[in-house]
């Protein structure tokens, strides 16, 4: 529905956390990565980090991302989104010489239409993108750009070995 949410979950259960965010800007067109978009006002996080493995522990799954790039007019609004899908395996917190556990990271991107006044979106296209396809986790990002003229959208996604750009058309 478009709406920010921090949503941790351990043993003891699920914990919604209120936290400031920063608003998104219409302007800006590329935030500076997946990740940095679950700090605005359209951003996600959800953390499971409740695996155990003998003495290592903290291992599970992270959600982060939210609203990248929005073009609307007076009665629809194209928004693309992405999530950063991260696989933390458990470790061994803390002692003489911690670490962060290795990571992989993959991507899910999806291009939303949505009607003016309207709560829910309709996916238009969605891409996914597996650790193996990531340059850097952390640096993938996308750029939405809309020719009205053709009613075409093209989505860029940059931080891949191998570059994505796809357009899509629609009316409304």
């Amino acid at each position: 529905m478009g709406s920010a949410a921090t949503i941790y979950v351990d043993e003891s259960g699920q914990r919604t956390v209120s936290i400031s965010r920063t608003p998104f800007d219409e302007q800006r067109g590329v935030v500076s990565s997946v990740e940095s978009a679950a700090d605005t006002t359209h951003g996600i996080e959800v953390s499971r980090l409740d695996e155990r493995f003998l003495l290592w522990r903290n291992g599970g799954w992270v959600l982060q991302g939210g609203l990248l790039a929005r073009v609307k007019n007076e009665s629809v609004a194209l928004e693309l989104y992405a999530k950063a899908v991260i696989r933390q395996p458990p470790y061994i917190p803390g002692g003489p010489f911690p670490r962060d556990p290795r990571t992989t990271t993959g991507y899910e991107f999806f291009l939303l239409l949505r009607k003016a006044a309207a709560s829910r979106a309709t996916i238009l296209r969605q891409w996914t993108f597996q650790p193996s396809d990531v340059v850097e986790a952390g640096r993938v990002k996308a750029r939405l750009q809309y020719d009205t003229a053709t009613r075409k959208a093209i989505v860029t996604i940059m931080g891949l070995k191998t570059p994505a750009e796809d357009t899509v058309e629609f009316t409304h």
